[in-house]
């Protein structure tokens, strides 16, 4: 099983709080807009220690802030 951050969540909580990309980057303690944008979109990957944050800024549970991806074998394996 693979799991992700679910990063569509993660987009759309942002935008229904009415942060921008800027003011999420400065919660997170990054330099600029652009390494917070290069997250959401998936081009980098969110640090473990920025996911709290996340968490707290934007309130999301954190077990909806993960996507787990089944392989199909192991759905197979399951349904045995």
């Amino acid at each position: 099983m693979d799991v992700t951050v679910n990063l569509a969540l993660i987009k759309s909580a942002r935008t229904k709080k009415g942060f921008t990309q800027q003011e999420m980057a400065k919660k997170l303690g990054l330099n600029d807009k652009s390494k917070y944008s290069r997250r959401e979109s998936g081009e980098y990957s969110f640090q473990l220690e920025e996911l709290p944050l996340l968490v707290e800024t934007l309130g999301i549970p954190y077990e909806k802030i993960f996507n787990r991806n089944v392989a199909k074998t192991e759905i197979e394996e399951t349904a045995k």
